[in-house]
């Protein structure tokens, strides 16, 4: 019964948002439309800040890494390829969960007095940065690499996304419901991504942290992010498959069962 409950929540949560989408396809275009344009209006540069954004990030770690601590001498010539390889696919991930812990009170316009398919907001929020990061994505791994590499971050960016979503139905339900939880976000993200190899290789830690790294599920995305494109270097772990699906039915379940109950009081709360 437990079990049935669990693939029922596991089924209803994966389908539900994406074929909302899919029902909800014209009501989509708009609010994708209008996040463009809210993001844009007024800008200089307009539709070149989502491109620039990133890119500026990249640029700053890039200087701190690089020039600063000198990492392309200390570990040779491999290692930018490696930050960016890691780091834009953070970037994306952060970006879409620090969303989500506002998506209802974002979107609260929309809803808050009119029936609305609030089960599409999830895809609202993930959709923009999957469609920008992806285009950035293969953009650079194709100036590093070459087309056939640059290709996977077609599936790269879509995957990662599919696998935070539980994170992003819990997160959005946190976000209102615990005023606390979207100021101390950022700082959380931050530290899971300095106990994550995005910015350092797996071999700078003490043998005792690799060890036990593969609690951290985010240094298995990482893991297999630079096995599938750098792959000479770095060996493809069928554990970590294992581990990372394992992790997704185990917590897209209970958070869409967490999302879907929460649905009623959401204009209470608001």
């Amino acid at each position: 019964m437990i079990l049935s409950a669990l693939f029922r929540n596991v089924y209803q949560g994966l389908t539900v948002p994406l074929f909302s989408g899919l029902r909800h396809r014209d009501l989509l275009r708009m609010l994708l439309r209008r996040d463009v344009v809210n993001r844009t209006s007024g800008t200089v540069l307009g539709m070149l800040w989502p491109l620039l954004q990133p890119g500026l990030q990249i640029a700053g770690f890039w200087f701190l890494f690089d020039i600063v601590y000198g990492m392309r001498f200390n570990r040779g010539p491999d290692f930018l390829s490696y930050l960016l390889v890691g780091m834009l696919p953070w970037l994306c991930l952060t970006e879409v969960l620090g969303r989500a812990a506002g998506m209802f009170r974002e979107f609260s316009s929309l809803y808050r007095r009119t029936p609305f398919p609030v089960e599409l907001l999830p895809v609202v929020v993930m959709l923009i940065p999957g469609l920008v990061y992806t285009l950035i994505y293969v953009l650079m791994l194709g100036l590093m690499f070459d087309l056939a590499t640059a290709l996977h971050a077609f599936v790269i960016i879509p995957l990662l996304l599919l696998w935070i979503l539980p994170l992003v139905l819990l997160f959005s339900v946190l976000g209102l419901f615990v005023r606390d939880f979207a100021q101390a976000l950022p700082f959380a993200l931050m530290l899971i991504m300095y106990c994550t190899p995005i910015l350092y290789f797996p071999d700078m830690l003490p043998e005792s942290v690799r060890n036990v790294l593969w609690l951290n599920p985010f240094a298995d995305i990482m893991g297999l992010m630079h096995a599938l494109i750098q792959g000479e270097a770095f060996a493809f772990s069928p554990q970590a498959v294992l581990r990372l699906i394992v992790e997704w039915l185990l917590l897209l379940g209970p958070c869409w069962l967490v999302f879907r109950r929460s649905l009623v009081h959401i204009r209470e709360v608001l």
